[in-house]
């Protein structure tokens, strides 16, 4: 199972499930071809750049999060981790190839940089159902009631589910398999990633950068629809048909959002008076630009960090990143330990500190080494 979760195995098939994914896009390739064709140069140029400026927003939102849960790692990894995220993100659970790449690269801890990934993904379906209580649905009048409700029950079920795992510890039996115990691992330290970017001026940032490139994306969408010539489409209406379509593609859940995507959108803009023909290449070209944008940026990133991918190709163990937090614990327990023994720590030790393996008990409590057993 080690051999089939190398970097060497799983970077190529990833690969290939990304062209596979884009596959079925591509099923009438002449009517597509067509399209793109008529599609008007200048807005095909103004989409790539807000796409640009997208990932951009994007981007500064990941190094964002990372410098909160205090995760120190060069900004060419984090820009590398991203891109990688970003061309994956449709695929399932797509969103955390970017904590794998980075757990990879450098070691930083999965559990807690996946806080980070799943705090954008909730703060990306707040947008989008704020958004939709603003400019609202045409025609559908039960979806601002419906958003509200929904939203208050969520919040209900999401305080009895934090109260309730709070309250309860762990079976004994789970802290007795390596399995159970990582995985227990891995939701400790998610839970100190969630409780770090919680703070409010983090969340206002996070919130505040995904309303930017959400509307960034959505006047993509308009831009498209303007390229085809079809003109019955305003901002304010594309913005709402982008809000919805994201908003079921995150809520359902499905581990993958090609197709719920393209079908809710096309959905919307057929009850807002758009043609069947017109709203099904708007959202199909709408998906095709933005992966061959995202593979674009990805592949012109990768071409100026060939050390960073080389670092992950290699799969070999790194030592644990600390964040800043964990270096400041660990300095603490190193001057307890130095101390306690009334000499400073063997190089030996420090690595084994460094690396979360040493054994971490009170000061006044004795900890035998090898030396002290001869």
């Amino acid at each position: 199972m080690k051999k089939l979760l190398r970097p060497k195995v799983v970077l190529p098939i990833v690969l290939l499930a990304v062209l596979l994914g884009l596959l079925p896009i591509f099923g009438d390739v002449r009517k597509i071809a067509g399209r793109v064709v008529a599609f008007r140069p200048v807005d095909l140029l103004l989409f790539l750049l807000l796409m640009v400026v997208y990932e951009a927003v994007r981007g500064v939102q990941w190094h964002v999060m990372l410098r909160a849960l205090g995760v120190n790692v060069p900004l060419r990894t984090q820009i590398f981790s991203f891109l990688g995220g970003e061309v994956t993100k449709s695929l399932p659970i797509g969103n955390y190839f970017q904590n794998y790449l980075l757990q990879q690269s450098k070691g930083t801890d999965f559990g807690l940089s996946s806080a980070a990934t799943t705090l954008v993904i909730w703060t990306e379906v707040l947008v989008s159902l704020v958004g939709l209580v603003v400019l609202g649905v045409p025609g559908w009048d039960w979806l601002r009631p419906l958003i509200i409700g929904g939203s208050l029950l969520f919040v209900l079920l999401v305080w009895l589910l934090y109260e309730l795992l709070s309250s309860t510890r762990a079976p004994r039996w789970m802290r007795e398999y390596k399995t159970t115990v990582a995985l227990l691992e891995g939701l400790t330290h998610f839970r100190e990633g969630a409780v770090a970017l919680l703070r409010l001026r983090v969340l206002a940032s996070v919130i505040a950068l995904s309303a930017i490139y959400l509307v960034v994306a959505g006047v993509g969408l308009y831009v498209i629809a303007r390229g085809l010539s079809i003109t019955g489409l305003p901002l304010g209406e594309a913005l709402a048909v982008y809000f919805f379509s994201l908003g079921i593609g995150l809520i359902i859940p499905i581990p993958i959002d090609l197709g719920l995507t393209e079908i809710s959108g096309i959905g919307v803009l057929l009850v807002l008076g758009v043609g069947r023909d017109d709203a099904v290449a708007i959202v199909l070209l709408n998906r095709i630009l933005s992966a061959l944008a995202a593979l674009l940026i990805a592949f012109v990133g990768a071409l100026f960090m060939r050390g960073e991918l080389r670092a992950v190709l290699r799969g070999r163990p790194h030592r644990r990143v600390p964040t800043s937090h964990q270096a400041a614990e660990d300095k603490q327990i190193e001057h307890e330990i130095e101390a306690h023994y009334a000499t400073p720590l063997t190089d030996q030790q420090a690595r084994e500190m460094d690396d979360g393996r040493h054994i971490r008990r009170p000061a006044t409590q004795r900890v035998l080494s090898r030396d002290d057993t001869k």
